[in-house]
């Protein structure tokens, strides 16, 4: 079923079983999932960071940048706007591959060679210790 909105819940673990509508958050490892929006149920991962996406939090999400799928059959593409899903033109392969090169470079600039779970660990205990949770 297509989702025109998705609801935040913030769980320390996210399920393995997702529902439609429902938008996972884990502050705690750093990321964000979903079934995508577009009904297929594909689970969609969205890695928290400043390489990766943000995530805006006013009583309401916002997902930046866009969810492009298309690795996926679907290819849907949209953007994640105080809860609110708001639709892009598709996304082909082509494009998926050319975006995912550019955020790997990106990737490369921000953290240099260090492994990613590395920097996920390093957030992940950032964030533990800014939220009062040693």
């Amino acid at each position: 079923m297509k989702s025109e909105e998705l609801e935040s819940v913030f769980v320390e673990y996210v399920p393995t079983a997702l529902d439609d509508g429902l938008l996972y958050v884990s502050m705690e490892y750093a990321t964000a999932s979903h079934r995508c929006a577009c009904g297929c149920g594909v689970r969609v991962v969205t890695p928290l960071g400043p390489a990766d996406w943000t995530l805006t939090f006013d009583g309401r999400v916002t997902l930046s940048p866009s969810v492009g799928n298309g690795q996926f059959p679907c290819g849907s593409h949209y953007l994640i706007r105080q809860n609110k899903v708001v639709w892009c033109r598709p996304m082909t392969r082509d494009a998926a591959l050319a975006t995912h090169k550019l955020d790997a470079a990106q990737r490369a600039q921000t953290y240099g060679d260090a492994p990613r779970a590395g920097v996920l660990t390093k957030l992940s205990r950032w964030l533990r210790r800014f939220l009062g949770r040693s």
